[in-house]
């Protein structure tokens, strides 16, 4: 009898006990990285690495991609340091800016393969929306924008050069 209990107790501990302490140690293991992750002096770092992207754009690149000269009024935005590296930009009642993107290599495919066409995309709305300039020699400055919750694309603004002027008006009230 008491081999026997101590047989169910054996097994009990192994496919029970044992699976418990793998899962316990595991979670510690996630939570440690995870902390580390969102340490404020960690996301600061990492933000101020972006930011440092974000205000040195490869204008030869965007150049080549958006198969176009760039707009002036894009290169305006991106020379207003202040303004494209802030966060959370109220456009419209609609509509803020959340973060201005990097316009590199690395930004602009990322963006292209979300997208799933050649685009240049400037910036993402608070709702993780891209806002972009399309690809093509024969495309307008109209800045659009897609939503990721159903793929409708939309004008976002009539031109880089007006939406640059609402972005300023709203950031100096």
């Amino acid at each position: 009898m008491n081999d026997t209990i101590a047989g169910v107790l054996a097994i009990v501990l192994l496919f029970v006990g044992l699976p418990l302490v793998i899962l316990k140690a595991r979670d510690r293991v996630v939570r440690a990285q995870r902390d580390h992750r969102n340490r404020p002096e960690t996301q600061a770092a990492t933000r101020q690495a972006y930011e440092q992207r974000i205000i040195r754009p490869d204008w030869e690149y965007v150049e080549r991609h958006l198969g176009r000269p760039v707009p002036q009024a894009l290169r305006d935005l991106y020379a207003d340091r202040v303004l494209v590296t802030s966060r959370d930009v109220q456009y419209s009642t609609a509509h803020s800016i959340s973060t201005f993107e990097a316009l590199d290599e690395h930004g602009i495919m990322d963006s292209t393969a979300w997208l799933g066409v050649k685009a240049v995309a400037f910036a993402t709305t608070d709702m993780g929306d891209p806002v972009y300039l399309r690809s093509g020699s024969s495309e307008a400055d109209s800045v659009h924008i897609t939503y990721h919750d159903g793929g409708d694309t939309e004008i976002f603004a009539e031109s880089v050069a007006k939406m640059l002027e609402v972005l300023r008006q709203r950031k100096r009230a």
